[in-house]
């Protein structure tokens, strides 16, 4: 998974590079190609059903059933007279000039009748045909030059070129931009799972090296069996709850930790979740709750949120000196509840990461207890934060109420 924000990026350049390059074989080769096509058709039609290959009538063109009249190119088409010498358009310096070349052109070059050719100067995409018209008795032919000119086609797709070109820029940068995050999220996201890895791995160890260092003391018979049982016993209830919550924050994560809401009084939750802790507290640690006396009515998976408040209550016992204060205050909207100790508080550069799974802070000690609560507060679309108050730490949970 490293760089896989510059794969990202790259993947979106070469995606621009060749969407903009099959827009130039498009817009720059197939495009222009059926234009020409198009002004050949016209001037070959033009030839043909306005009486100038075939002999001259006054009568209409009868066209054939199911044919259709006329080109969009056809009222384009420009006729330079070649009787009597040069007869220009001069309507237009331009054109005048345009012309000029376009019979110095035809002069050194062997041009055949009623064929289609192509002539271009800078501003000027030409598509001409040199035509005789035979009126019979007699008569001279009348010679002249048909030309479609489709230069500013050709000009507008250069604007047209440079247009999507800028917009195509803008567009690729605000995708790399978005992708550079994307895949810079991705990367901390890797980096995050290995290092939840590692930790938990970590914590899963240490469990079992004193459940084994015990046994083998038993089989050696160097140590008391009741005593290292009781010390066997305690790490692996550690070791089966580091594993209970590895597999209920990982069901979050996947979007499988089904809660079941209920009605119910926090307050005989918090009351709970006090007996829970109390006997962790009973080495002279004073839990002093404050709620108020009227029902506090929430909608809450029991269980779990109970779970999440013990978690802070066993982390306030222990860096609590002599008291942990449990508040209990509601608004119309939300309940918070404020968890406050007497210890030394919270490090200012481990306030950042206190929920972080695993962070190990100057207190040496990491896990994922405060992790899973703040996910659990998540599911219940509450919040929960911590800061240092007056004495110690508080942690402060907000949970919408019941309406």
């Amino acid at each position: 998974m490293k760089n896989i924000k510059l794969r990202i990026v790259y993947l979106i350049l070469g995606a621009a590079l060749l969407l903009f390059a099959l827009f130039m074989l498009a817009v720059n080769l197939i495009i222009p190609a059926h234009f020409v096509s198009e002004a050949k058709k016209a001037l070959i039609s033009e030839a043909q059903y306005q009486n100038r290959t075939i002999p001259y009538t006054d009568e209409e063109p009868i066209y054939d059933e199911g044919e259709e009249e006329g080109n969009f190119f056809t009222p384009s088409i420009v006729f330079l007279e070649l009787d009597d010498g040069y007869r220009p358009n001069t309507w237009n310096r331009d054109t005048y000039r345009l012309e000029k070349k376009l019979l110095e052109y035809c002069a050194g070059r062997d041009i055949a009748l009623n064929q289609c050719y192509t002539f271009k100067t800078d501003r000027h995409h030409l598509i001409f045909m040199s035509v005789q018209e035979d009126y019979g008795d007699g008569e001279e032919p009348y010679s002249y030059i048909m030309y479609i000119d489709i230069g500013p086609i050709t000009r507008y797709i250069v604007t047209l070129n440079w247009a999507f070109f800028g917009v195509l820029l803008a567009i690729s940068s605000v995708m790399c931009l978005l992708g550079f995050r994307f895949g810079r999220d991705i990367e901390k996201e890797a980096e995050r799972q290995q290092t939840f890895f590692q930790n938990a791995s970590h914590e899963l160890k240490t469990p079992l090296m004193a459940i084994q260092g015990y046994a083998e003391g038993i089989q050696a018979g160097v140590m008391d069996a009741g005593g290292a049982a009781e010390v066997i016993l305690e790490e692996s209830d550690r070791m089966t709850e580091l594993v209970e919550e590895l597999l209920d924050i990982s069901k979050i994560d996947m979007g499988r930790q089904q809660l079941v809401f209920s009605e119910m009084d926090i307050r005989e939750l918090l009351y709970d979740s006090i007996r829970a802790v109390e006997p962790a507290a009973a080495g002279g640690i004073a839990i002093v709750p404050d709620f108020p006396e009227e029902p506090v009515m929430v909608s809450c998976d029991d269980t779990q949120l109970r779970r999440a408040v013990t978690n802070i209550l066993s982390n306030g016992v222990r860096y609590a000196r002599s008291q942990l204060r449990l508040t209990c205050r509601t608004d119309k909207r939300h309940v918070t509840i404020r968890i406050q100790d007497d210890g030394n508080g919270i490090a200012e550069e481990d306030i950042p990461h206190i929920f972080d799974r695993f962070y190990m802070g100057k207190s040496g000690k990491s896990g994922i207890g405060l992790a899973l609560t703040r996910e659990i507060i998540h599911l219940h679309k509450g919040t929960i934060r911590a800061y240092n108050g007056d004495t110690g730490a508080v942690f402060e949970i907000s949970i919408p109420v019941s309406r």
